[in-house]
């Protein structure tokens, strides 16, 4: 159940519950905004962290494919010097990275 979905059953329930017992409608008006306005607060709070979290992932994974790109240099720069030994071992570590993302 999605974030927004979660709001507007919170806010439903709210709005029913409140109606059945309303004892004065501008209280209980204003009970409801402020309830809202925390219900909305916390969605504000878990959005940015959320996008945080999205963010910190991207970078890692763009830092892994920079180590894939590199290792992948490395094989082919160590093929050009006649150094198969040194080639395969940067195969290994580009796979092991590549296998990361």
């Amino acid at each position: 159940m999605s974030i927004f979905t979660r709001f507007r059953d919170i806010v439903s329930a709210n709005i029913n519950s409140m109606l059945d017992r309303a004892e004065d409608p501008e209280k209980m008006i204003k009970l409801m905004i402020r309830e809202m306005e925390d219900t909305l607060i916390e969605l504000k709070s878990a959005c940015a962290g959320v996008i945080a979290a999205r963010k910190k992932l991207q970078r890692k994974r763009d830092d892994i494919d920079e180590r894939v790109d590199l290792w992948a240099q490395r094989a082919e720069l160590a093929v050009s010097r006649g150094r198969d030994d040194l080639a395969r071992e940067a195969l290994v570590e580009k796979r092991r990275f590549s296998e990361l993302g």
